[in-house]
C-alpha cells in the first residue's frame, strides 16, 4: 500500500511537472508572436519586413507542432492514435531523416551519417512511416542537443535473423549518454531527466 501510495504520488508530480513544461514551451513562441505584433501596431517597428513576418510564422509554426504532438500524445494514451500500415523503405526514410537534421548537424559540428546493412541494402518493413519518421527525427534532435561538437551521431538500420524478417532500427551518438540512476524511469510516462 505503501509503494503504491509514493508511485500515485510520483506520477502525480510527474504529471505536475509535464503540464509546467508545455505551459513553458507554449508561453515561449506565444511571447514572441505577440511582442513582434505589438511592436509592428505600435509603430516600434517599420512596416513589417519579410524578415519579422517570416520569424512571426515560424513562432506560428513551432507553436502548431506543440498543439499536434499533445494531441499525438492525448491520442497514442487513449489507443485512439490511428496507424496507416504501408511498405515503408528504410534506405529512403534514413537519407530522409539525415537530410532534414544535416544542416543542424553540420552547425553544431556533428557528423551524422546513415548505415545500412541488409541484402543488398533491400530494408523495407511494414510499417507507419510517418510515424517512423516522427521517432527518428526526435531521437536525432535529441542526438544533436546532446553530442557535442566533433562527435558522430549514426542512424542505422540492419536485417535480422535468417531468413532476415525482422529490421532493427538505431541512433547512436557520441553524446553524454543518459546517466545509470535515471535509465530505469526512460519509460515511464512524464518522466523527463
Amino acid at each position: 500500500f505503501n509503494h503504491m501510495t509514493e508511485e500515485l504520488g510520483r506520477a502525480d508530480q510527474q504529471r505536475r511537472n509535464l503540464t509546467a513544461d508545455v505551459a513553458h514551451e507554449l508561453r515561449n513562441p506565444l511571447h514572441i508572436i505577440q511582442g513582434n505584433l505589438e511592436g509592428v501596431l505600435d509603430g516600434v517597428y517599420p512596416p513589417p519586413t519579410e524578415e519579422h513576418i517570416a520569424a512571426t510564422l515560424d513562432e506560428t509554426r513551432l507553436l502548431a507542432r506543440l498543439v499536434e504532438d499533445l494531441q499525438t500524445l492525448s491520442l497514442a494514451e487513449t489507443g485512439q492514435l490511428p496507424l496507416q500500415i504501408e511498405t515503408v523503405d528504410l534506405v529512403e526514410l534514413l537519407a530522409d531523416v539525415r537530410t532534414s537534421f544535416s544542416g543542424q548537424a553540420e552547425g553544431a559540428g556533428i557528423a551524422l551519417e546513415t548505415e545500412l546493412m541488409g541484402d543488398g541494402f533491400n530494408l523495407t518493413l511494414a510499417a507507419d512511416a510517418g510515424r517512423l519518421d516522427q521517432i527518428l527525427s526526435n531521437l536525432t534532435a535529441n542526438a544533436i542537443r546532446h553530442t557535442p561538437a566533433g562527435g558522430q551521431i549514426i542512424i542505422s538500420a540492419a536485417t535480422l535473423g535468417n531468413p532476415a524478417d525482422k529490421v532493427r532500427i538505431e541512433v547512436r551518438d557520441t553524446g553524454e549518454g543518459i546517466s545509470a540512476e535515471d535509465l530505469p524511469y526512460i519509460f515511464d510516462r512524464f518522466w523527463k531527466g
